[in-house]
This record gives C-alpha cells, sequence and structure tokens, in this order.
C-alpha cells in the first residue's frame, strides 16, 4: 500500500499520512485515527476526549480502530495480542476506554 491509497476497514476509509509515519517497519502499519477520512472516528474519538457519554456506534467505532491498531502495532514486553484485541472489542464506557489506553501504554501503544 503506497501512502495514498486509502484503506477501509469496516465503514472507516484511512489514508496514511506521509508526514506521521509509524515509527517501526511491520508489513501493515496501523492507522491513526487522525487519518481517518469520512469523520466518523473523529466524532467518535472527540466525545471520548471530552468526556461525553458514547454513543453506541461511537464505541463500535473505537472498538474497530483500536482492533486494528492493536492488530498492526509493534508491541513491547510480554503483550498478549489476540487477548488486547479480544478486552478491546468489551469495551462499554470511557472509562474502560481510559483503562484499557493506560494499559495499551505499557506495551508502547499510543493510539491516541
Amino acid at each position: 500500500m503506497t501512502s495514498q491509497e486509502p484503506e477501509q476497514i469496516g465503514e472507516l476509509i484511512f489514508i496514511q499520512n506521509p508526514d506521521y509515519p509509524y515509527p517501526f517497519k511491520v508489513e501493515r502499519p496501523p492507522h491513526f485515527w487522525m487519518t481517518e477520512q469520512t469523520g466518523a472516528l473523529a466524532e467518535a474519538v472527540d466525545a471520548y476526549m471530552d468526556g461525553l457519554a458514547l454513543s453506541a456506534r461511537h464505541l463500535e467505532l473505537i472498538r474497530l480502530y483500536l482492533t486494528q491498531y492493536i492488530e498492526r502495532a509493534v508491541l513491547t514486553g510480554d503483550a498478549n495480542r489476540s487477548l488486547l484485541v479480544q478486552q478491546a472489542n468489551k469495551l462499554k464506557h470511557s472509562a474502560e476506554i481510559e483503562a484499557f489506553a493506560d494499559e495499551l501504554a505499557e506495551y508502547g501503544i499510543e493510539p491516541f
């Protein structure tokens, strides 16, 4: 995939940003939420960052985003990728997302 080819993941469409590349060499780099093109993910992440109640759609999009990120990112330590993906798919509200993001940071993942 070149830096300008869009990639669709579920209903989200991402384009790699050549000015903000993923810093590790991987087969498929994770997409950052800011490079999603429909605006739906930005709306969901903004609601999360603003501490607003998340709709079912917001949660679905954030879970989808986190899943692709975890599946593609370089993990440190004894991270269990499949367990982290399972946990991401069970997130139900902002507090759980925040705690999960803290856990991801322990493995070198900073999705937000």
